[in-house]
Formats: structure tokens, C-alpha cells, sequence
């Protein structure tokens, strides 16, 4: 086909916005029906480039300055579902950062930092973060290395944008390094869902948004059956702005009175871009799927249901999307990993397949899970269940006596899970105290349990760190209040479960990678040296030896080993979790850190985790081909488009963890509000210029003592991590022993405030968060002008209060790496988010260890 994509775009410019299908461009070109395909794979790289979109069966020319939509791509057979401006440009940035890293196919940590130009210079996608102030600053999705990548937006460059959206910046550096610049197109509206107070007054009626992410009220109809300040859910109309560029939406539930916990939960999912519901095509979608196994599904798969596979989750689990087996082969062992089809359902390019991605993950919440895929799946279909026929994926795995892997097997099949056993049911039997359920499968745990720890030691013998720091438990009553805030258990089943899980991550990322084909690694870049020092010369003022220079992972788990039991544990555990680089997904693979381990992906959790049912659907396309191997340019383009899922798939995660922190805050200070007054042993956890953190010994609770509760001129020690007060001497550091008193707990700030015992003095409840009894009044007195979000505090008194917010935002970073399969539980507290997280943690709300590394 002498063709060039330069002469195909002029021709589809000369239509003038009318549209074209593929006939009529083969006719125009004078080009034969044989050469149709080739026609469409220069349409693609026009519609991936922004120059065409695709609309029903017609090609155009893209508008100025426009790209294509998420659905711009249905013909490609990669690239549905993902918004074209989220892949644009990642070749080009993936061959800069190659360029920088000529041994990224190494071992881990052989490799410098990601390319940064994608994120200083010209245009970048990323996610906008806006304050109630009206500026904003973009994370680019590709390219950005921490916050010296961030976009400064200014006032008014938002192009009506809201926080969460994903948007393309043009920006410019300035003089200090800092990039500004603004909003020339809104790329994906996150935000769909927000939650409020219902307001009316005369013809005027509006919403109060529950959070301060967005600061404008917004414009609804009149709602015959809320009252005023009910809370209501408010379907956003993003491209339907009033005359006077107000934000409008509709009212589609009346919740009730203020008040409810749940509504606490709804607004951080909304504000992070999740959702409690399914568009109508997505349920519609769902509910198309057989709810059993037909004959046809089950056809040229393996047979494996006399095989006694069984799934091994939490009490309260309810979608189940692995199961095991272990027995002994010779002197070595067969470890069975079947994890649930949900590939074969979920088709790419489909309303179940374009919801996926669009969230994710499947987000958790104290007694609340937001699923990736609706229940249909999930909990049924999908689910592998106990007694009844399932498909799955299968890494079938051969390992000698020592636990050494020898070979693996991948393939799909159909399984019949024979129990579904809970972790105290299996840690109990691995004890010597089965019950009647699990009496039976003894022999076949017993030598599961061999196993599992035999894994265990080749990690660590290949220097895998190994954290294994106690995680809170935010357990709920029937009224749905916090019960209890207590130590999540973790036994000798959690970690066993978790070592067969990175088994087969390990061994699927192996296949991958011997055979050169693309995939969505989950990569872990190494520490920063300078934040390793920096620990290092803090562990060793506690006493602690640590070589100098630079540390390796055996030495790592040296300190960890010796920490262990003491006071100092937690904290020294969480600063150096803080110098770790935060793991992510990426098609380029160079390595996982924490798991010392050459390649690495996400393979088990394709039920609550869009990276592996990428993983699982390459898997088949790969078996579809006869496991030929992709052409040059067919590569290259998967590469692209797989950097585009990973980018969107590393933001979805992060956004997750935030909301649950955020969630988990607010029950614990929910939690505290009835022991104001009490005192209690602590251990300093962390240090800022604001204040000290300090862990409640016997509640899992963290609070902060404020600085000026500790006397004059405190000064902040960074390399010590400690406030020194004044000419006294007496200085407060990380691990330190204290005793304190709870002062007040405000859980729409998900704050709880302590003094020093013997320091106590009167606290003022501080302003909230969310809206007070005051804003209500202050909003629903007649407007003189277009209605605006009412703030009862003043000016200054709410700048202090955002300026400590932010300050308290900005102490930690990111976690670098939560569980490769427990759904993450992120430690309740008032405190931000650290950076760094163990690479095997317990499970969260029934999900299993290990999920998440």
C-alpha cells in the first residue's frame, strides 16, 4: 500500500468533520479490499497520535487542539477503553528513559532514575489536584519521579476542570526549576458522583459539596423530596454549566440527615474518583454473563476438579479469586496456583472491560468494598466458589527440596474448589488443632506449611526485605460504629498463602520475559541513597549498627531482625519504609527491590486488580497466536499502549490508598471521641515542624502532641528526627517513650490532638473539614448573590488550619508497596501517608497477604 499517514489525514482534513468509513477511504485512495487492514493500522496511529477519532463506524478529522476519546480505538485490538491522550507521547518518553538505563534488563536496582521530560517541558497528562484557593498543581501519570515534576496550575487555567480529573497541562519552566502552566484539555471527568447538603431558597436551589475538593456549590433542580440540608448524591453535569459557567448536576438519591458514617465513606470515594454504583451499560453488561459454566466455556481447558484445590481466605471475604494445592512429587514439591477467569468474561473494549479500567482496583473500607466489577462477577461467576465448577488461569509450578523453582506450567482450565477454609481454620491445623472442616485436608496443609517456609528462606537468602510491621483493624458494630481499633492478626496461613502468591507472580513474569513479550511488570526501583544515609545515621544514633555506605538488602533485614521487640520498631520500620521508592506498574521490567527479585508482575487478583487481568488477557492473545511473536512494530505498539494502562493503573491504586487512609482516619477519631480525658502509654512515631506523632500502645491510634504544647523555640531536627525544645535540652525523637493524655478528637479533620501528660490544658474543638451547623445557617440565609460555598471560619483562622493540613500532607510520602495479595490495610490515624510499605503484609477485610507488592 503506497499510502502515507500524512496523505491519509489530509483526506480525512478535506472532509471537513464529516465522516468517512473504512469503504469509502479504500475507494478514495483507489486502494484494494486486501489492503483495508493495513488502511486501518495508519487510522490507529492517527487516532493514537490525536489527529482521528472514530465515531460509530466513521472516521473524522480530529478538531484543534482535540484528541481522541476512550472510545476512539474500538477496531485496534489493544487498544480499547483507554483515553488516547493517556498513551500519547509515552514512546517517545520510554525511549528517552531507555536511553537513560542501558541495563534496565538487569538485575533490580541496575537502572537510574525515570525520564523527567515528559513532566518539565511541553505538554503532560496527569491527574489535577485543586485547592479550595482555586490553583491547582497536575502529577503527570508518565514520567513524573515525585513532586519537582508537578504542574503549577494558577487560578482561573483550570478549563473548568475539577479535582481528580485527568487533564492535559501546556506548561513552561520557570526560573526556579517549577513548571507552570494550564488546563488545555480535560482528558477524563473523574469526579461523576459528589455528595451534599441540599439547599433552597425562592427559585435558587443547590448543593453544598461534602468536601472541600470541590469549591463551588452546585446548581440542581428542586428536589421535592429532600428537606433542607439533607444529604443527597449529586450525578455531576460536566458539560451542561449554566449561563454563568456554574457547576451543575441532578439529584438522583435523597440520603437523609447529616450524620451517617457511610456518608463519610461515599465522599472520599467520590472526591477520589470511585463510585458505589454501575452505569446502566455496565449492569446491563453483567448481567449477560451466565451465572454457571456452560459446556462450551469448559472446552479445550484441562480438567483439574478432581484435583482437591482449595481457597484460603478471611471470615468476612466474599469474592474468592484464588485457590491452591500443594503435594509432594519425589523429594520436591507441586504447587497448584488456580486464579479465577475473569478474562474469559470480561472482553476488551466492553462496557465490563472500560468500567475496569476506568477504576482500577476494587476499593476497601471499613465494612464497605467499591468492587472493580460488579457483584455478578465478582461474587459470582467469577468468584471460586466452594462445590461448583469455576474456570481459572493456572500457574502449575515444580519446585525441587529446597523450594527452588524447576519449571512452570501456564495454562486455563476448569476446577472445582474442594473447601473454602478460612486463615484461623488453617493456621489452627497447622498448629495441631484442626477442626472438622479442615480434619480431612491435614496431610496436603501440613506439606503446604513445608513448603511455605521453605519459599520464605530462598527469599530471604536472595536478600528479600522483610517487614513485618502490625497493622490496625478498624472493626465495626451493628449500628455501624468503631467497635474496636485492634491489632490485624496475622499467622502462619496468611503467610503461606502469601508465598504461593509471589510464586506465581514470579513465575508468570518469568514466562514473559524469557519469551520478549510485553506485559504490565510491577516494578520496585531501588532507595534513594540519600534517604538510606539518612536513616542509616538515625539507627545508628539509637544504637543500632549499620555499615556505612551503601546497604544492601541482607544488611537491611540484619537491622530489621534486630529491632525486632523494641520500642523503636515501629518507627525506625516506617522511616525506612519512607526511603523506599513506591513500587508501580510498568511495561518496562526493571526489577522489584523489596522482593529482590528480576522480574515481577500481578497475577492473582484479577477479580479486584486491572494489571492482572491485562496479564491474564496477554496470556491468551499470546496462546491465540500459536506463540508466534509479535512483529516489530506490533510490539512496539502494545509497548505504547501498555505503558498508557500501567500509568492509569498506578494512579487508580494510589487513589485507593489515599481514600482508605483518609477513611480509616476518620474512624479512629470517631473512635476516640469518647476517651478525651484518658491517658495512655505512647511511643513517638514521627516528627515534624507542627508537632510530635505518637502510636497509642494498646489502641493502634496515632495522635499528634502540637508544637506549641511543647514550649519555646522547638526547633525540628531532620537528621535526628526529633524537636528540641529550647535551651533546655530536652528534645522529643522517633521511638521515644511518652505518656499522654487525648485532648479532643475531630474526626471531620480525622485528627486526634494529645498533650504530654502533665501539659494538658484546655482544647478548643477546631473548625471541621466539612460543613458545620454555622455554614448550614450561613448558606441557607437568602443569597444575594449566585450561590458560593459557605466557610464559617474566617479568612485567617481557615488558612492556618488548610496551611497545617498541607504541612501534614506533605510529611510523608506515598507508600511504596502494600501486600502482592492482601487488599490493603492502611493504618488508621491521624496521621499522613508514609512512603514505603512492606512487600507482604496481613489481609484487609478478608483479603489475603501478599497482594499487593
Amino acid at each position: 500500500m503506497n499510502v502515507s499517514i500524512e496523505e491519509l489525514s489530509r483526506v480525512l482534513q478535506r472532509a471537513r468533520g464529516r465522516g468517512i468509513s473504512l469503504k469509502q477511504l479504500a475507494k478514495e485512495l483507489g486502494l484494494a479490499g486486501g489492503e483495508q487492514k493495513q488502511l486501518r493500522k495508519l487510522l490507529d496511529k492517527l487516532i493514537a497520535d490525536g489527529r482521528a477519532v472514530f465515531e460509530g463506524q466513521f472516521y473524522r478529522a480530529a478538531p484543534a487542539e482535540k484528541v481522541a476519546p476512550a472510545a476512539a480505538r474500538p477496531e485496534q485490538k489493544q487498544g480499547r477503553g483507554l483515553p488516547a491522550a493517556m498513551v500519547e507521547g509515552t514512546r517517545k518518553r520510554r525511549d528517552a528513559q531507555r536511553e537513560r538505563q542501558p541495563g534496565k534488563q538487569g538485575k533490580p536496582g541496575q537502572h537510574g532514575k525515570p525520564s523527567q521530560q515528559g513532566a518539565r517541558s511541553g505538554e503532560v497528562v496527569g491527574v489535577l489536584h485543586l485547592k479550595p484557593e482555586g490553583y491547582g498543581f497536575v502529577n503527570p501519570l508518565i514520567g513524573g519521579t515525585g513532586r519537582q515534576d508537578d504542574v503549577f496550575i494558577p487560578p482561573g487555567k483550570t478549563k473548568g476542570a475539577l479535582d481528580g480529573d485527568v487533564v492535559r497541562v501546556r506548561g513552561t519552566k520557570g526560573r526556579d526549576g517549577r513548571t507552570a502552566g494550564e488546563v488545555v484539555e480535560v482528558v477524563e471527568r473523574r469526579r461523576q458522583l459528589a455528595l451534599g447538603t441540599y439547599q433552597t431558597q425562592g427559585r435558587e436551589n443547590w448543593v453544598i459539596p461534602h468536601d472541600r475538593g470541590l469549591s463551588e456549590n452546585i446548581l440542581v433542580p428542586r428536589e421535592p423530596r429532600a428537606q433542607q440540608n439533607d444529604m443527597v448524591k449529586v450525578r455531576l453535569q460536566r458539560d451542561g454549566r449554566s449561563a454563568s459557567g456554574r457547576l451543575q448536576g441532578e439529584i438522583i438519591q435523597v440520603l437523609g440527615p447529616r450524620g451517617d458514617p457511610r456518608f463519610e465513606i461515599l465522599a472520599s470515594a467520590y472526591a477520589s474518583g470511585f463510585s458505589d454504583e454501575f452505569d446502566p451499560a455496565t449492569l446491563l453488561a453483567a448481567e449477560g454473563v451466565p451465572d454457571r459454566v456452560r459446556p462450551e466455556d469448559a472446552q479445550g481447558r484441562r480438567d483439574l476438579r478432581h484435583l482437591p484445590l482449595v481457597t484460603i481466605d478471611g471470615e468476612d471475604a466474599r469474592d474468592f479469586d484464588d485457590a491452591v494445592h500443594v503435594s509432594r512429587v519425589g523429594q520436591g514439591y507441586r504447587l497448584v496456583v488456580a486464579i479465577a477467569d475473569v478474562a474469559h468474561y470480561v472482553r476488551p473494549g466492553g462496557p465490563l472491560d472500560r468500567e475496569g479500567l476506568r477504576r482500577g482496583t476494587s476499593v476497601y473500607f471499613p465494612g464497605t468494598v467499591l468492587p472493580m466489577l460488579p457483584e455478578r462477577l465478582s461474587n459470582g461467576i467469577c468468584s471460586l466458589n466452594p462445590d461448583v465448577d469455576r474456570l481459572c488461569m493456572v500457574c502449575d509450578l515444580a519446585l525441587d527440596t529446597d523450594g527452588k523453582p524447576l519449571q512452570a506450567d501456564i495454562y486455563d482450565a476448569v476446577m472445582r474448589s474442594h473447601a473454602r477454609l478460612t486463615y484461623t481454620k488453617v493456621a489452627a491445623a497447622l498448629g495441631g488443632t484442626p477442626d472438622p472442616d479442615t480434619a480431612p485436608l491435614v496431610p496436603d496443609l501440613l506439606i503446604a506449611g513445608e513448603l511455605a517456609k521453605k519459599l520464605t528462606l530462598q527469599r530471604r537468602k536472595r536478600g528479600a526485605i522483610d517487614f513485618d510491621l502490625p497493622e490496625a483493624k478498624i472493626i465495626l458494630d451493628e449500628k455501624g460504629g468503631v467497635a474496636e481499633v485492634a491489632r490485624r492478626p496475622r499467622n502462619d496461613a496468611h503467610k503461606l498463602v502469601e508465598e504461593f502468591m509471589l510464586a506465581a507472580n514470579e513465575a508468570v513474569a518469568r514466562f514473559f520475559d524469557v519469551r520478549g513479550l510485553p506485559t504490565v511488570y510491577r516494578i520496585h526501583d531501588q532507595p534513594d541513597a540519600d534517604k538510606l544515609a539518612a536513616f542509616a545515621t538515625l539507627a545508628r544514633a539509637h544504637g543500632f549498627v549499620l555499615p556505612e555506605g551503601e546497604l544492601s538488602p541482607s544488611e537491611l533485614n540484619t537491622f530489621l531482625a534486630e529491632v525486632e521487640g523494641k520500642p523503636q520498631q515501629k518507627a525506625l520500620n516506617s522511616l525506612l519504609l519512607r526511603s523506599m521508592m513506591q513500587a508501580q506498574y510498568s511495561p518496562d521490567n526493571i526489577g522489584h527491590y523489596g522482593l529482590a527479585a528480576p522480574t515481577y508482575l500481578h497475577f492473582t487478583s484479577p477479580i479486584r486488580r486491572y494489571p492482572d487481568l491485562m496479564v491474564h488477557r496477554l496470556l491468551k492473545e499470546h496462546w491465540a497466536r500459536g506463540g508466534q511473536p509479535l512483529r516489530a512494530h506490533e510490539k512496539e505498539e502494545l509497548e505504547a499502549y501498555l505503558a498508557g494502562i500501567s500509568a492509569q493503573c498506578s494512579e487508580r491504586e494510589r487513589a485507593s490508598m489515599k481514600a482508605e487512609r483518609d477513611i480509616d482516619s476518620y474512624y479512629a477519631a470517631v473512635y476516640m471521641q469518647d476517651k478525651v480525658g484518658e491517658r495512655y502509654d505512647a511511643v513517638v512515631a514521627a516528627v515534624a515542624e507542627f508537632g510530635i506523632f505518637c502510636e497509642l500502645k494498646t489502641l493502634f491510634v496515632e495522635g499528634l502532641v502540637p508544637v506549641e504544647d511543647l514550649g519555646d523555640e522547638v526547633e525540628l531536627d531532620p537528621v535526628l528526627h526529633r524537636l528540641v525544645v529550647g535551651r533546655s535540652g530536652k528534645a522529643y525523637g522517633v521511638g521515644d517513650e511518652v505518656s499522654v493524655v487525648v485532648m479532643s478528637a475531630d474526626p471531620a479533620r480525622r485528627r486526634v490532638t494529645l498533650a504530654l501528660e502533665g501539659k494538658e490544658k484546655p482544647v478548643a474543638a477546631p473548625a471541621g473539614d466539612f460543613l458545620t451547623e454555622a455554614d448550614l445557617r450561613e448558606a441557607a440565609s437568602p443569597p444575594r448573590r449566585k450561590p458560593g460555598r459557605s466557610q464559617a471560619p474566617p479568612q485567617k483562622q481557615k488558612g492556618r488550619l488548610e496551611n497545617l493540613h498541607q504541612r501534614q500532607q506533605g510529611q510523608h510520602q506515598q507508600p511504596a508497596e502494600p501486600p502482592s495479595r492482601a487488599k490493603p490495610q492502611q493504618k488508621p490515624g491521624p496521621r499522613p501517608p508514609q512512603r514505603g510499605s512492606p512487600p507482604g503484609r496481613s489481609p484487609r477485610h478478608g483479603g489475603k497477604p501478599g497482594r499487593g507488592r
